[in-house]
């Protein structure tokens, strides 16, 4: 417990913890209430059923004195009793409704914002991190994660508004009966001790076999939509239908321990609490003690009970559920406070509101890959040992080799996405990872795979921008330079027109040209091609491959290829092969 609530401190901003000291300062004035109302119960029994009472308790002549009622009037002291206690209840039950409305939209409020702030940790992590990254998790973490790891602080909340009032309860019984009170108080405290120790290992474990298989629940949906085709002409369903299904079955038995043990309990203590009463009842009438002297000690200590024993049950619960939720407490924490503490990733909602205008890094001269040292990351192998490479600005650079030779990887660190052991990324004699952001707004990159959104030719062409930032007439020149504006204007929705998940409604040579348009939406000095073509056919490809050759001349063009034909138009070709980047033409 003592973990978690230091984590807790890391993870909450200044603002959220004082909502927090506000709702401790709440469970205080509602456990006050709760306490003032059972308290209450005593002098209305004691006025009901013994006429002497008011005789007997100073308490109750106080109150008469004050509202000048004789000490034998007993009737109308017990109408005035009852009027307060029924009183007491619906102040006590009116600002409980708010309390708990408050600890609910504290909650609520906050799951949304620490979710949008995984987000954004998982969108500023390095490229290199998703190399090896499952993206289940991924999913997981931002959504079921968080929203469990809310379940723990609702639950610590309300264990520590549960908490007081059970002291304070204690505390009123004590008044009433003292040795009654502490036996039923020791058998709830050790069975809730007992409980806990021995369910704690057992839900934590349920809660982190509810993590792995929801997990696997979200990589089977992912798998199956992305590779239906396949799935389809193979007739291979069944597999992923109940692969599927067995994720679905260890879910369903985590949670299903989770709220059996989370319900048991309460069996156990109730029993407790009732043989305490009973046997302490027992032992008095055994020694002698007159029914009617302990009747309103033992109604008294029954209202109290009634209150008592489910107290004592939502603390076991949110005991349990503490134990459950750790995990995803835990996964939440490890992602986001080592950023937290020492503020590399700026989380506020403005930061990424506001739209920064961002200048091109000019380049005149050349591009340089200068010794540059690379392994991957969990690889010893260096993928390139002190290479060289030169592209010129205005040429056409080719760059070839066989698979797994590293072609795609000058690409990416040309692209600053994989951090080097050594050597240098130059324009002009800048270093580009100085200036990053400019760099990135003079590079246009088409890869093989084009990444679709599932909207309009509009926003995929002008790719992570509002509708309000987008210029059509920007648009319709990437269109013309990807020669697909035909294209698009023949059709009735034009720019507005939906191509559907992964551009599933057109080609695999429009989705091509909207690419390249997307490449050259902002006009960039350099356009780097990473065999963009290579999943097409051959006419398709020669067609794509013409609209980027009336580009020679006017971009520097960098192309990674298999096919010679490909690269049979470049003014420069690289091989890259043993660690090193050889100039072959």
């Amino acid at each position: 417990m003592k973990k978690i609530i230091k984590k807790l401190m890391v993870l909450l901003d200044m603002r959220q913890k004082r909502i927090m000291a506000f709702l401790v300062v709440l469970m205080l004035i509602g456990a006050v209430l709760e306490t003032l109302g059972v308290s209450m119960v005593i002098p209305v029994m004691n006025v009901v059923i013994d006429e002497q009472a008011v005789e007997k308790n100073k308490y109750l002549q106080v109150i008469c004195d004050i509202l000048h009622i004789a000490y034998s009037d007993t009737r109308s002291l017990t109408i005035i009793t009852m009027v307060a206690l029924v009183g007491i209840f619906g102040v006590k039950n009116i600002f409980l409704f708010f309390q708990q409305k408050a600890q609910l939209k504290f909650v609520y409020t906050n799951q949304f914002a620490t979710s949008r702030r995984m987000m954004i940790n998982f969108m500023k992590r390095p490229y290199e991190y998703y190399l090896n990254a499952d993206t289940s998790v991924i999913q997981r973490s931002i959504t079921s994660d968080v929203n469990n790891m809310y379940g723990l602080i609702l639950s610590l909340l309300q264990l520590f508004s549960e908490m007081i009032v059970f002291l304070c309860l204690v505390g009123v019984s004590f008044a009433a009966d003292a040795w009654m009170t502490i036996t039923v108080t020791v058998l709830l405290v050790a069975a809730l001790l007992v409980i806990k120790g021995i369910l704690k290992p057992v839900m934590k474990k349920a809660g982190e076999e509810n993590q792995d298989y929801y997990s696997g629940l979200y990589k089977w949906i992912d798998q199956s939509v992305m590779g239906i085709k396949e799935i389809k002409v193979a007739c291979r369903e069944n597999y992923f239908i109940n692969e599927y299904a067995k994720c679905g079955a260890g879910y369903v038995n985590a949670v299903q321990r989770y709220n059996l043990f989370n319900a048991t309990p309460r069996l156990l203590i109730e029993t407790l609490a009732i043989a305490g009463m009973i046997l302490y009842m027992m032992f008095q009438i055994l020694r002698g003690t007159a029914v009617t002297d302990i009747m309103p000690q033992v109604m008294a200590l029954g209202v109290a009970a009634m209150r008592l024993i489910p107290c004592a049950n939502r603390i076991n619960n949110h005991l349990t559920s503490i134990s459950y939720f750790e995990p995803f407490f835990m996964g939440v924490s490890d992602n986001l406070q080592e950023e937290i503490r020492d503020g590399s990733i700026d989380y506020h909602q403005e930061a990424y509101q506001k739209k920064t205008e961002v200048e091109k890094l000019e380049i005149r001269d050349k591009i340089e890959l200068r010794d540059i040292v690379y392994k991957y990351p969990n690889s010893e192998a260096l993928v390139f040992d002190h290479a060289n490479l030169e592209i010129p600005i205005g040429r056409s650079v080719g760059i070839v080799g066989t698979s797994g030779a590293g072609k795609t990887t000058v690409v990416d660190i040309m692209l600053g996405l994989l951090g080097l052991q050594g050597g240098q990324i130059l324009a002009d004699g800048v270093e580009v990872r100085e200036h990053y952001q400019s760099w990135l707004k003079n590079i246009g990159y088409i890869p093989q795979t084009i990444f679709m959104i599932d909207s309009t030719i509009r926003k995929n062409v002008a790719f992570g921008l509002g509708d309000e930032e987008i210029e059509d007439e920007k648009v319709w020149r990437a269109l013309e330079e990807a020669q697909l504006d035909g294209f698009v204007r023949g059709l009735p929705e034009g720019l507005d027109t939906s191509i559907g998940e992964r551009g599933i409604r057109i080609s695999g040579g429009q989705r091509q040209r909207i690419g390249i348009a997307r490449a050259l939406f902002e006009d960039p000095e350099v356009l780097v091609l990473d065999e963009a073509t290579s999943a097409l056919d051959n006419e398709t490809e020669a067609a794509i491959m013409d609209s980027i050759n009336r580009l020679h001349g006017r971009k520097t063009l960098v192309i990674i290829a298999h096919r010679l034909q490909t690269i049979e138009k470049c003014d420069m070709v690289y091989r890259v092969e043993g660690g090193k980047a050889f100039r072959e033409r």
